[in-house]
């Protein structure tokens, strides 16, 4: 992807941070196959929980940027940071604080579907509500985020971080050390929702 000749705008940045995870406007993933197992299940999976799993499955689980650090000589100038897009089947199952969760539910008053985790640094639980509103809760805070868009919550999450723009258009393959020497991130995974 080439840049543009312009600045983008910071909704724009977000957008280009999706796109770099493998998302697109327009985007329907064909999740038939998990709305008929929650069928078997008995799991009421609402109509904004379908829209925003066929909108949102199966892009990258973490997208990898840089960003302007306000101290001029910081030793993480060069760094990668990832933004993650943890949207799994189960996710009540699977998540590292389902308490979270249950927090969400008893905030939101309507109900809710379970996502996953999404965020930066720490990632929050999120889940989606009957309304289609999406509500985020990270444990480090009481509170209960709640958001019209994933790219709301983008937005909310990178606030104060100046990206920077050229990594956002670079491919989403990053080689990052591990205990078993350097890898590619971030590891790619076929749709857990097909």
């Amino acid at each position: 992807m080439k840049p543009d000749t312009h600045e983008p705008g910071r909704r724009e940045q977000m957008v280009l941070l999706l796109k770099k995870a493998g998302w697109y406007e327009g985007r329907r993933e064909d999740i038939s196959g998990f709305e008929r197992r929650c069928k078997e299940a008995g799991i009421d999976l609402f109509d904004s929980a379908k829209a925003f799993l066929q909108e949102f499955s199966g892009i990258d689980d973490s997208v990898y940027f840089k960003y302007h650090p306000d101290e001029p000589d910081c030793r993480f100038a060069d760094d990668w940071h990832d933004y993650t897009f943890n949207f799994i089947p189960d996710a009540l199952a699977e998540i590292s604080r389902p308490e979270d969760y249950r927090t969400i539910v008893s905030f939101a008053g309507e109900d809710c579907f379970c996502l996953g985790e999404s965020g930066y640094y720490y990632p929050a639980v999120v889940a989606i509500g009957r309304s289609g509103k999406l509500y985020f809760k990270h444990d480090y805070e009481d509170t209960v985020r709640v958001f019209d868009t994933l790219l709301d919550s983008m937005e909310h999450e990178l606030d104060g971080h100046d990206l920077v723009i050229p990594t956002l258009y670079e491919k989403n393959e990053v080689l990052l050390p591990t205990l078993w020497g350097k890898r590619v991130f971030p590891v790619k995974r076929p749709n857990p929702f097909v």
